[in-house]
């Protein structure tokens, strides 16, 4: 059986590549990628700030179907039953359950963590998803997606819905909190459902009219169009006409370096800011460190989550299919020889969530 895989040699530039699929080894499954999406992270690598001078394989958000069950595999890692034809979300990352961080329950800062995106020819060839098939390591975690959630509303669970998932409860927003998220792509929509679904209030910040009509259906209890507001002071401003003294906590989700430090000015005194946007080391943004102890600050981050947030993710989508507009949420689909085509809209803002669907093409 062969399938195909993409590759990114160098920025704005995809290939693709025709590989064996392999069978699985014991522990392992071969999935067929029924759907991925374009994450931030797959931007970054089409614009070249991910990957380094080699290329990367790009791809982590997907749902798949089981091809194959390596030997021992006959459960999820919550012990549901899985068989050829079940789908499955699994976790992009493997951890070592044996350091530090991983003992103490932070499976997101494990000291071993393992991502193979190494490059298409390497066996087994199948380690990112902008592919027909997907190749589930041994000691990989993996969950089976609930009957009643969809794989384009299942796709995303694994890396933006459970990243926000594990900020939120890290950094202990709930209920009667205010809530500012700064950004309505997937991670600000995916903040804004799980933080209004909780009992905070939600204030969504953004500067495309469609992503904040979005996240009006996701639980946002008001919005601000950055463009009707010139600067930080006025934005400072607006927010405190919401809220009062300021939001108890503010999750920075644009991604954009700057971003953190407006974070830090629009928080109360003895708020909290979550960052989980910033993934890049370049550029560096300047920031008043003062500001931080001043106003008493606390400051959470998250990258990654641990495995089981995916479980928790799946069973939120699970109970809350009706409540919001999840199908919705990826509002332009590709075919995987348009992957190029669908890393370029994303780049430019025109789509909130681009979805790949490898087996059309």
């Amino acid at each position: 059986m062969k399938g195909k895989i993409a590759f990114i040699p160098r920025p704005r530039t995809l290939e693709f590549f025709t590989c064996d699929v392999p069978d699985p080894e014991p522990g392992a499954i071969v999935l067929e990628v029924t759907q991925t999406n374009v994450c931030g992270s797959e931007v970054h690598m089409w614009k070249g700030e991910i990957g380094g001078p080699h290329g990367v394989m790009p791809g982590h958000e997907m749902s798949g179907r089981v091809v194959m069950l390596g030997e021992r595999v006959s459960a999820d890692w919550a012990g549901a039953a899985v068989k050829a034809g079940d789908r499955i979300a699994p976790v992009p990352y493997l951890v070592c359950n044996r350091c530090v961080n991983c003992e103490a329950g932070n499976q997101a800062a494990c000291l071993n963590n393992i991502v193979r995106h190494m490059h298409p020819d390497q066996p087994p060839h199948f380690t990112a998803t902008f592919a027909t098939h997907y190749y589930v390591q041994p000691g990989q975690c993996f969950y089976r997606i609930p009957d009643n959630v969809p794989d384009r509303i299942a796709a995303s669970a694994n890396c933006a819905m459970s990243i926000v998932y594990w900020a939120l409860d890290k950094s202990g927003v709930g209920y009667g909190d205010t809530l500012a998220v700064m950004g309505a792509g997937g991670l600000g929509l995916h903040a804004a459902a799980l933080a209004s679904a909780r009992g905070a209030r939600v204030i969504v910040m953004d500067s495309v009219a469609r992503r904040l009509q979005q996240a009006r259906g996701f639980g946002a209890h008001a919005t601000i169009d950055l463009r009707d507001y010139a600067d930080l002071r006025a934005r400072r401003r607006r927010l405190r006409e919401l809220t009062g003294y300021g939001p108890d906590a503010v999750l920075e989700a644009a991604g954009v370096p700057q971003a953190f430090g407006d974070a830090l000015a629009y928080a109360r005194q003895g708020g909290k800011v979550i960052e989980v946007g910033n993934v890049l080391l370049t550029p560096a943004a300047p920031i008043a460190p003062g500001l931080i102890t001043m106003k008493s600050l606390q400051i959470t981050a998250a990258m990654g989550y641990p495995p089981h947030y995916l479980k928790k993710s799946l069973d939120f989508l699970s109970r809350n299919i009706g409540r919001y507009p999840y199908n919705e949420l990826c509002d332009a689909q590709f075919e995987l020889s348009d992957a190029a085509l669908a890393l370029d809209r994303s780049e430019r803002r025109e789509v909130t969530r681009a979805a790949i669907m490898p087996q059309r093409g």
